[in-house]
């Protein structure tokens, strides 16, 4: 009595490999065409690349957080205003360089604002608090904020409360982490005067819909 060949015939594995290999291309082009894109429109979004019309937006929740935190026994403490929009896939490429920043600072030294698109939910939210405890502030932003032109994004304010940075944690398809160092210098730039923001394509949520 001889075993039977159970193995797949040649043909049908040239088939199999084909079908993955056309998926994969289908999924490369669907992500570049659905979600790497400008950070801002040079045109459109002119404002975002002016730390005086980017301030004017951000102060009223600065001055929210402000009122939740006392910083009086942390002087030298800096704040990164995380901008989260849950239903993004893109999040889950800049958590890496997030992750790090937080990882590198403790509290005393970077407050960690986010600020949820006004559309996350009161659930989205509130899981988002308890899984961070008291390392988060968590605001909603209102529709003043839907002007933003992308997420994930930050902004990162010096110990004088001046803005330094706005702009996005990376570029290109899956970021990179080199590109930490460049934040980390902004964190730690003494100069209140100083302010830099940085254009490019990479995977972007539209923060405006």
């Amino acid at each position: 009595m001889h075993q039977s060949d159970k193995s797949l015939p040649s043909w049908l594995l040239i088939a199999l490999f084909s079908f993955w290999v056309f998926a994969t291309l289908i999924g490369l082009w669907w992500f570049q065409h659905d979600k790497l894109k400008a950070f801002a429109d040079l045109e459109v979004d002119l404002q975002f690349f002016q730390p005086q019309s980017i301030d004017l937006l951000l102060q009223p929740y600065l001055a929210q957080a402000e009122s939740m935190t006392d910083k009086t026994n942390h002087p030298e403490q800096r704040t990164l205003i995380h901008f989260w929009r849950p239903d993004c896939l893109c999040n889950r490429i800049s958590q890496r360089h997030f992750s790090r920043l937080i990882n590198q600072y403790n509290p005393e030294q970077l407050r960690i604002v986010i600020i949820a698109h006004p559309k996350s939910s009161d659930t989205e939210i509130e899981q988002l608090q308890i899984l961070n405890g008291k390392r988060f502030i968590v605001l909603r932003a209102g529709d003043d904020l839907l002007r933003l032109p992308s997420s994930p994004s930050l902004a990162i304010y010096d110990t004088k409360q001046s803005l330094n940075y706005f702009g996005p944690y990376g570029f290109g398809a899956f970021c990179n982490v080199r590109e930490d160092g460049f934040l980390a210098s902004i964190i730690d730039n003494p100069n209140a005067n100083s302010f830099a923001n940085v254009i490019g394509d990479g995977c972007f949520c539209s923060w405006k819909d």
